[in-house]
């Protein structure tokens, strides 16, 4: 049998020195080592759609990880990512844009106000899913090599739009061969190149957003949308939203249109590590875009009037002089401006300007935000005050007659 050491260690490894350790073995291994505690975020161009995805109005997508946009055709997918790439340009951040679908243009980029010059934008477009992999997988294996030998990278968003047109070389060598069955293969391959690509991704700080379709799951329970190619995008996704629409109707609408001026976008969070899975409305005119103040009059409620100063219904002066608000009619009273406005003049820049939404931030970020770990234990320690009633009797459940307990 050995014999065991009787000796007491003389030397002890401080907590300092085994950070240090970690973070030598991390710089040598591409291990990430997360030290930021504010997320960085890329803004959407839509204040409630930002507090959606980060719990900021002032936030967005995560400048470092994947999001997921899905839904059906003609749900605003696209257009978001505009929206994206144009906010990122105006961070910094060199746009390469995947196009699937062969449908986007230069000039049609231009027209959503992003920069197309060659050192802010790179427009590629391949809808094979093992092209693409190699694609991705050389570029930012390059990359690494290059921040490993000390250089430093720029800021760089990955856009694929989008997932769900992805397809296989099998589904391509099926066709020609004149073969009709599904690929099983094609959720597969997507998987493998998500799998691939997620941790250099981390590593070099690079945010990718996609779009991806979404139909109707026949064989569950209840009918549900799901996302095209399997599970591996979801897997990989830290956010994941879908999008839904309704017809926005103006007023303005002519002979010519489609009985609608644009669209009422229904955006619910399924997948989100940043904010609480919610849902919010925004709205997309075909003629002048999205308004990025829709949606926050959900907060500008007579419960909050004294600190926002906004809310639906009739001004009330009372003896002291201190303003409120009367629920109820059509009209919106703003007390910064003392003036009772109908909806369609509320969302401009006057009525909900700086000082509003900095009023509005914390109010918003409160509602999207998970609760912290002291406020459960509060919570917890309410419910134990709560259910220790003075005057009620422990039950002896001995004397109950069990027919009576259970029928």
């Amino acid at each position: 049998m050995a014999k065991k050491n009787s000796k007491s260690p003389t030397k002890s490894i401080s907590y300092g020195q085994l950070a240090s350790l970690i973070d030598k073995i991390s710089d040598e291994t591409r291990v990430i080592i997360e030290n930021d505690e504010k997320q960085e975020c890329i803004g959407t161009g839509v204040y409630i759609l930002n507090a959606l995805l980060s719990k900021s109005i002032y936030g967005g997508v995560a400048a470092d990880r994947i999001t997921i946009f899905a839904g059906e055709p003609n749900t605003g997918k696209s257009y978001v990512l505009y929206n994206i790439a144009r906010n990122a340009q105006k961070d910094g951040f060199y746009v390469l844009f995947i196009d699937t679908e062969h449908s986007v243009s230069r000039e049609s980029l231009k027209n959503f106000g992003v920069d197309t010059a060659v050192d802010k934008l790179k427009l590629v477009s391949s809808n094979n899913i093992e092209d693409l992999k190699t694609f991705l997988t050389k570029l930012l294996d390059g990359l690494k090599t290059e921040k490993d030998g000390g250089a430093e990278i720029p800021r760089i968003l990955i856009l694929l739009d989008s997932i769900g047109q992805l397809a296989s070389e099998k589904e391509k060598a099926d066709a020609l061969d004149g073969k009709n069955k599904q690929d099983m293969t094609r959720a597969k391959a997507i998987k493998q190149m998500f799998r691939i690509i997620n941790s250099d991704l981390g590593y070099l700080r690079i945010p990718m957003i996609a779009t991806n379709h979404t139909y109707q799951d026949i064989n569950a329970f209840f009918p549900t949308q799901i996302m095209s190619g399997g599970k591996g995008a979801e897997y990989s996704a830290s956010t994941i939203v879908f999008l839904s629409i309704a017809k926005l109707k103006t007023g303005h609408e002519d002979e010519l249109d489609l009985n609608a001026s644009g669209v009422i976008v229904t955006a619910q969070a399924k997948k989100n590590r940043m904010a609480k899975p919610k849902k919010i409305k925004f709205e997309i005119d075909h003629s002048y875009g999205t308004n990025p103040y829709k949606g926050l009059e959900y907060f500008c409620s007579p419960e909050n009037f004294e600190k926002v100063g906004i809310a639906k219904g009739k001004k009330v002066v009372n003896d002291d002089g201190k303003i409120t608000v009367n629920p109820g009619g059509n009209f919106w009273y703003v007390r910064h401006l003392d003036k009772a406005l109908p909806e369609k003049q509320l969302f401009t820049s006057e009525v909900f300007n700086k000082e509003i939404l900095n009023i509005l931030e914390p109010l918003i970020y409160k509602y999207f935000d998970y609760s912290s770990f002291e406020e459960q234990q509060l919570f917890l320690d309410k419910m134990d005050m709560d259910s220790d009633v003075e005057g009620i009797e422990d039950t002896d459940f001995e004397s109950i007659d069990q027919d009576d307990l259970f029928n």
